[in-house]
């Protein structure tokens, strides 16, 4: 099973929000490879957020609504189950706030907010809970997420059970 995480940039691109959609003729193409492939797509709850505030930013009315109609189906599609993604991270509990009172500092200093610190964290706890993952990764057209991906992760889960 190879898990692919949503990031916001991906979104955006699949959405062709203006002025967040340089990268959309990149995407599209690898779409269609992620949809032949079969790749388990995980929508965290963050990328939603992310993408309904850059959407609610877009200068043009007309523009806006259509995006955000576009976007309001793709919502409707992964609450009914008919998205090729499926819903994760849905709610924060204390061990995630946490993990985000830690690295927020840090993360800062890069740069990286916390809409992608979560997305970090929902990645790791799959990692986590997941057994059998032959590929994860953050897909996403941000460098600084770009590394987030590991191969033979039961493998690994596995070593770290026996230590």
């Amino acid at each position: 099973m190879n898990v692919r995480f949503i990031d916001t940039s991906v979104m955006l691109n699949l959405l062709e929000v203006p002025g967040r959609c340089g990268n959309a003729e990149t995407v599209r193409e690898q779409w269609k490879e992620v949809l032949q492939s079969k790749d388990v797509l995980i929508l965290p709850v963050a990328t939603i957020i992310e993408t309904g505030n850059h959407i609610a930013h877009i200068s043009d009315g007309n523009v806006r609504r259509t995006i955000a109609g576009k976007f309001g189906e793709y919502l409707r599609k992964t609450a009914e189950g008919e998205a090729p993604w499926q819903l994760y991270g849905v709610e924060l509990d204390k061990e995630g706030l946490l993990y985000l009172a830690d690295h927020i500092e840090e993360n800062a200093i890069q740069e990286i907010g916390v809409g992608d610190m979560s997305i970090v964290y929902a990645y790791e706890q799959y990692k986590q809970k997941t057994p059998a993952i032959g590929t994860i990764m953050i897909w996403s057209t941000d460098t600084h997420l770009q590394g987030y991906k590991e191969e033979n992760v039961f493998m690994s889960a596995k070593r770290r059970q026996r230590k």
